[in-house]
C-alpha cells in the first residue's frame, strides 16, 4: 500500500562499462591505418609521400574517405603501368593458353621465367626463329612492351658439340638464339637498354644430358635446348 504523498526514490541506472570497447576499436583502427601508411611510404617518393600525408590528414580530421581517383593520383606512373610478378604470371598464362608444348612459366623470387623450348623455337643448329616461335612471341610482346619491365634473355644448349663457320661452339649458338629473341622484342618497340642477353651454352642444364654410363639422353637434351626470358620490374 502506497501512502499518499510519500516519496519513492527512483532507481538510478547502472553506468554501462562498454564505452572502453568502442575507444579500443577506434585506437586499433588508427594503428592499422598508421602501419599501412608507414608501409606504403617505406620507400620514400616525395610526390607519393605528400599525397598520402594529405589523405591521412583528412582521415584523421573525419573528412570523407579519399575517392578512387584521389588514390590513383597518389600513385606514380610506373605504379599504374607495371604489375607485380604474380599478376604478370597470370596474365602471361592466359595469353599463352594451350601452348605448353612450346612455353612454360615459372615464378621466381625476383622474376617471372618464360621458358621457350628450343625444339619449337629453333631448328637444330640454327638461331633463326621459326614461324611458330614468332606466333607465340606475338602473344607475349604487348604485355611486356607496354609496361615497365627489364628482360634478361638466356640462351641454353645441350652438350652436343657444334662447329661451323657461323657457330664455332655452343657458346656462339646459345648467344645467337638469345639475341634473336632480343631483336624480336626490340622490333616491337621494347627499349633496348632494358634488355640483357646471355649465352650460357650447356653450363646450366635442366636435366642431365647423359646417364651414368655416359650415354646421351635425347629427351633431356631436347629439354635443355631452350631460351629463358627473365622478366623483372624496373626499380
Amino acid at each position: 500500500m502506497q501512502i499518499p504523498g510519500s516519496f519513492i526514490p527512483k532507481k538510478k541506472p547502472r553506468p554501462t562499462d562498454g564505452n572502453w570497447q568502442l575507444t579500443l576499436a577506434d585506437m586499433m583502427t588508427l594503428l592499422l591505418c598508421f602501419f599501412v601508411i608507414m608501409l606504403s611510404v617505406s620507400k620514400v617518393d616525395q610526390n607519393r609521400y605528400e599525397a598520402m600525408s594529405d589523405i591521412l590528414a583528412e582521415a584523421m580530421m573525419g573528412k570523407n574517405a579519399p575517392s578512387k581517383r584521389t588514390a590513383e593520383q597518389a600513385q606514380t606512373p610506373a605504379d599504374r603501368k607495371s604489375k607485380n610478378l604474380f599478376e604478370l604470371q597470370l596474365e602471361l598464362a592466359k595469353l599463352i593458353g594451350r601452348e605448353s608444348r612450346a612455353v612454360n612459366l615459372k615464378l621466381r623470387p625476383d622474376a617471372v621465367a618464360i621458358n621457350l623450348k628450343g625444339s619449337v623455337f629453333f631448328k637444330l643448329g640454327s638461331a633463326e626463329l621459326t614461324g611458330e616461335a614468332l606466333r607465340i612471341l606475338d602473344k607475349l610482346a604487348s604485355p611486356l612492351t607496354d609496361a615497365h619491365y627489364k628482360l634478361t634473355i638466356e640462351g641454353h644448349s645441350d652438350n652436343l658439340p657444334i662447329k661451323s663457320a657461323q657457330f664455332p661452339s655452343n657458346w656462339e649458338l646459345s648467344s645467337a638464339r638469345a639475341s634473336s629473341v632480343a631483336r624480336y622484342f626490340i622490333a616491337q618497340d621494347f627499349p633496348k637498354d632494358a634488355i640483357q642477353v646471355m649465352g650460357l651454352a650447356d653450363t646450366r642444364p635442366l636435366s642431365p644430358n647423359q646417364d651414368k654410363q655416359g650415354k646421351s639422353i635425347p629427351a633431356n637434351q631436347s629439354k635443355n635446348r631452350r631460351v629463358v626470358i627473365l622478366v623483372r620490374p624496373v626499380k
